[in-house]
């Protein structure tokens, strides 16, 4: 199988200088891709121009070079890997990825409590909920769907193991500038879009045990990294002390 490694970096602001810290997760995924024997690739020139830069991570599936491999791990250059386990042994559908469990009701940071009003602003607000942007210009019976722990499901977008026919799959039925309207609308990301697509277009989205992408909110509240340690959050200070 030829399998990839693959992150970008962006900055959110034009000429805004890369954080030390990015090579930090650099590092850290070059050699878990050396460990596991697989290709490893970066880009920080932007493909996807969009109006945020972490829609630069659709370029996996837009992108016809990347069809050359079979399958395709994309890693948020804000994470940190501590396993040797490979995990492309692990077969999925159409993509991988790890569901935010527990983020229904995680403790507050500044400027969002989490709570009720929150998540019902967050999905069905009448102009920038997700699932009222999905009635819109979806399908007016669009329903967000529920997982078996919680309320809701929400896979994290800063990993993302992609088959080659889950990516072409995606390329077939994402049309190519909506990520930009559904930004521009619901002021969200990649992980509430691909999240709001996969269900609509009714993706097998194969659930990765939640070691693969521990979010800071987990990770803080039980100590347990995980096999692969997401920074999630603004700050990025314990990057420079993780495993120390």
């Amino acid at each position: 199988m030829n399998n990839l490694i693959y992150q970008y970096y962006l900055p959110y602001k034009q000429n805004e200088t890369k954080p030390k810290w990015v090579d930090i997760g650099v590092q850290s995924a070059k050699d878990y891709a050396n460990t596991i024997g697989v290709e490893y690739m970066f880009h920080d020139k932007p493909w996807m121009n969009s109006s945020i830069n972490v829609f630069e991570s659709l370029r996996l599936i837009f992108d016809e070079s990347f069809d050359q491999y079979d399958n395709i791990l994309l890693l948020d250059v804000d994470m940190i890997v501590n396993t040797t386990e490979n995990i492309f042994d692990i077969p999925v559908a159409d993509v991988g990825m790890v569901h935010e469990h527990g983020v229904s009701n995680r403790a507050p940071v500044p400027g969002a409590a989490f709570d009720y009003t929150f998540w019902n602003n967050y999905f069905h607000h009448p102009f920038r909920g997700i699932v009222s942007y999905a009635q819109r210009y979806l399908s007016p019976s669009f329903v967000w769907k529920k997982h078996t722990k919680d309320p809701f499901v929400l896979y994290n977008g800063g990993l993302q193991l992609w088959s080659k026919g889950g990516r072409i799959k995606a390329r077939n039925l994402f049309p190519r500038g909506l990520h930009d309207s559904f930004r521009m609308e619901t002021n969200k990301g990649e992980t509430p879009y691909l999240n709001m697509m996969f269900i609509h277009h009714r993706f097998d989205v194969t659930e990765l045990d939640n070691d693969w992408n521990r979010l800071n909110f987990q990770w803080e509240k039980d100590g347990r990294l995980g096999k692969i340690t997401h920074f999630n959050d603004i700050s990025k200070d314990k990057m420079y002390t993780h495993g120390k």
